[in-house]
């Protein structure tokens, strides 16, 4: 069921960005530097704006840097305090839409980033056909897997 918003875009049956699907992103506008935002409706929750403005509190700054690695280094009790609030300001019965109003940019004229800065990788052979591809290209299409893959994890 779709849940109901005051702002109009959002309670579009067709629209990618209902209440039920608040998605955490990095946008700027012009020349400013990169910030949280979360997508409703056409427009961007300047999240950052709000945590600054205190309208957003969840103890620490943890909308203030561009990237959500604060929000996520924060634990799942964080994540949820944020969804709760995200919901309750953008409801339909919210009784701070006009501190939202105030931060909310059209997503038609933001650039959108990175939404987290990504500290490691690791690419595991999950796949037969993809570990056959790379290991081909480093040891040889006679010497593509290990003799092991079938049995323990590549990584």
């Amino acid at each position: 069921m779709l849940k109901k918003s005051w702002i109009t875009s959002a309670n579009d049956p067709d629209g990618q960005f209902p209440l039920n699907n608040l998605p955490y992103g990095v946008f700027s506008m012009g020349q400013e530097a990169p910030r949280c935002g979360v997508a409703i409706g056409d427009q961007i929750l300047d999240v950052c704006q709000l945590e600054i403005g205190g309208v957003i509190a969840l103890g620490d700054p943890l909308l203030q840097h561009g990237s959500w690695n604060a929000l996520m280094a924060a634990g799942k009790d964080s994540w949820q305090q944020l969804r709760a609030r995200l919901i309750e300001l953008l409801g339909a019965d919210s009784r701070e839409q006009s501190a939202c109003r105030a931060a909310m940019v059209p997503m038609a004229g933001a650039t959108l980033h990175m939404p987290f800065q990504v500290a490691e990788y690791t690419d595991f052979y999950a796949g037969r056909h993809h570990a056959t591809n790379v290991g081909t290209m480093f040891r040889g299409a006679e010497n593509a897997l290990p003799p092991n893959w079938l049995h323990i994890p590549i990584g």
